[in-house]
């Protein structure tokens, strides 16, 4: 064998599931088949005072997969899923994917015509709803166009089943628990669901993510980063809607036989508790939970605890060396990764500060980053029409690369949107990259590290929140001419907060309270406007192109800022900013 093939096998065994074939029948519901045959009587699930075992967790998902086929459902067909984190969550996932039915993941947070729309563009045939969001559902019903069946999932309880719903329960009761056959093979290629990106107002996209692309995120994390074992014990909080809950953590717990301890949501002060309770030893984590641990005050048993290894991303360099010290964790892995699936960084050696090398393992590369104006991101190109890689010290577009190992398989529905996210002939001839949008800078070795998000959107709450969306929302309250929004930095917290810039129309007035309503009827909590600026002229460029750049670094401070400033106050609304209430945020008295 010539060297050049040794090495390609070599790279083939170190990086398995990245090539695995697209026509491969290998599928996220093949691997619970598998670990149920071989680990029938482990724990899968801990939840509360629950315990669901692999074996069983594999009976329910046949239950839930025959039901739809018996309903008429096929490969390709949507079902939208609306529901709180419970172990029903993850084994309906697994269910639909025996059949190659496609679950959409909505998240929980959005209500009204955002909620709607993302129903409609992923064109569901039927809905299950967590009986928690029943209401929410029902307050929409009207304006969905789910031609199927709309089922609730009670999670035990002895409650009404809602006026328009079919209870789940005595329906997967009635069904064998026996593994089914497809009519049609579910192969790695096919689509395992639909994860929703942006949505903070009305404009939600639907992402396409492959089982391939599940099996290699969970071979990423669980086996290359923290090289779990069976057995091992994860602690999850984070939203199973959200990519980091359900191609992250999911994976990394089922693909390598360990256990998930599942929370219904995150809990600073129940979070140590929890992972002593339930022994964990791994953890999948978002930098803003890790800061909210580390602001709780200090305790002399911080370090009494078992977890080893977290992976994640949004970690701060300014206290992650303090955060893994002060709770005696062995290893942190940041990494970094869009919603769409492609462009996975990984620091896998834990340098502080950084999220992963340009390079996997120093074999794959995953993609560069290009020279580009900072505020409106466009590329630099040289005299050929070329992009400009990046030198040390220098900052940049990070452009993940198009290939076989990292796809992109686009949105739902939405051709004009996925077209918008794929350069060509970048670097050289033919060459395809995602323009992803965010800012990184490029250190020795090829390590990178987070600088910002360009242009609408920024991070918070470990949210993108769409500044336009936002912004279009605002406009829809009245008396306001113009809504300039964009992110601000908050002391000691990861990503911006909300803030926005309005210009009202000339002899308006606004109502603050009814506006403070408004907005937390309508949107999010991590995409609200946390701040407001009253402007007395529109901040745009002679094209009308709202200007963010120098509003973003003013920021909020009333020592420096003329216009009247407000805050929205948890459970008080708008109120004034004033030096006393800016100093109390700024040190972390009021928490948002």
């Amino acid at each position: 064998m010539s060297q050049v093939k040794q090495c390609v096998s070599m790279v083939k065994g170190a990086l398995g599931p990245f090539f695995l074939s697209p026509s491969s029948r290998k599928n996220v519901g093949i691997v619970l088949e598998r670990q149920a045959a071989k680990r029938p009587s482990q724990a899968l699930i801990r939840f509360e005072d629950r315990e669901v075992t692999y074996l069983q967790a594999n009976e329910l998902a046949n239950r839930y997969a025959r039901l739809f086929l018996s309903r008429g459902f096929a490969k390709g067909d949507t079902v939208a899923l609306l529901m709180g984190n419970r172990p029903e969550y993850l084994i309906i996932h697994a269910g639909l994917a025996k059949i190659g039915v496609v679950p959409a993941l909505v998240n929980t947070n959005i209500r009204g015509r955002v909620l709607a729309h993302a129903l409609n563009i992923v064109e569901a045939r039927a809905v299950i709803v967590g009986l928690e969001l029943a209401e929410a559902y029902d307050a929409v019903a009207a304006e969905v166009n789910v031609p199927g069946p709309v089922f609730v999932e009670k999670e035990g309880l002895a409650a009404p089943t809602p006026s328009g719903m079919e209870d789940l329960a005595p329906l997967i009761a009635d069904q064998p628990d026996t593994n089914p056959v497809p009519p049609e093979p579910v192969v790695a290629a096919d689509t395992l669901e639909y994860i929703y990106t942006s949505g903070t107002t009305g404009m939600p996209k639907a992402t396409v993510l492959t089982h391939r692309k599940w099996f290699q995120m969970g071979y990423a994390a669980g086996g290359f980063a923290m090289n779990v074992i069976p057995g091992d014990v994860q602690y999850l909080c984070l939203p199973l809607y959200h990519n980091s809950g359900v191609n992250i953590a999911w994976p990394h717990s089922l693909m390598w036989g360990g256990t998930v301890a599942l929370a219904r949501k995150f809990s600073a002060g129940r979070f140590w508790d929890d992972v002593r309770r339930f022994k964990a030893s791994h953890f999948i984590y978002v930098g803003e939970l890790c800061r909210y641990l580390y602001n709780q005050p200090p305790r002399p048993d911080d370090k009494d605890n078992p977890l080893r290894v977290i992976l994640g991303n949004g970690m701060r360099a300014e206290y992650w060396e303090a955060f893994q010290e002060r709770f005696g964790i062995e290893k942190v892995l940041e990494v970094y990764g869009a919603t769409e699936g492609v462009g996975g960084l990984m620091n896998r050696k834990g340098v502080p500060g950084m999220i992963g090398q340009l390079s996997l393992a120093g074999i794959v590369r995953m993609g560069e980053l290009a020279r580009c104006d900072v505020e409106t991101g466009e590329i630099h190109r040289d005299a050929r029409g070329f992009a400009q890689k990046c030198a040390v010290g220098e900052t940049g577009m990070f452009l993940p690369k198009i290939s076989r190992i990292n796809q992109f398989s686009g949105y739902k529905n939405n051709k004009a949107a996925t077209s918008e996210k794929i350069l060509s002939d970048v670097f050289v001839p033919g060459d395809r990259y995602f323009l992803s949008g965010d800012l990184m800078q490029l250190h020795d070795k090829d390590y990178v590290s987070f600088v910002d998000r360009l242009g609408d959107t920024f991070k918070w709450k470990g949210e993108v929140v769409s500044t336009n969306e936002v912004g279009d929302l605002l406009f829809r309250f009245g008396d306001i001419e113009d809504a300039n929004v964009y992110g601000v930095e908050v002391k000691g917290s990861e990503g911006r907060a909300g803030m926005a810039a309005l210009t009202l129309l000339p002899g308006r007035e606004i109502d603050l309270a009814a506006l403070g309503a408004y907005v937390a009827e309508h949107l999010p909590v991590y995409a609200r406007p946390w701040f407001l600026r009253i402007r007395e002229q529109c901040d745009v460029s002679v094209s009308f192109k709202q200007q963010k750049v120098t509003l973003r670094k003013e920021g909020f401070d009333p020592g420096q800022i003329d216009d009247p400033l407000y805050f929205y106050h948890p459970g008080q609304g708008y109120l004034p900013l004033t030096r006393a209430l800016y100093d109390d945020i700024q040190g972390g008295e009021v928490r948002f």
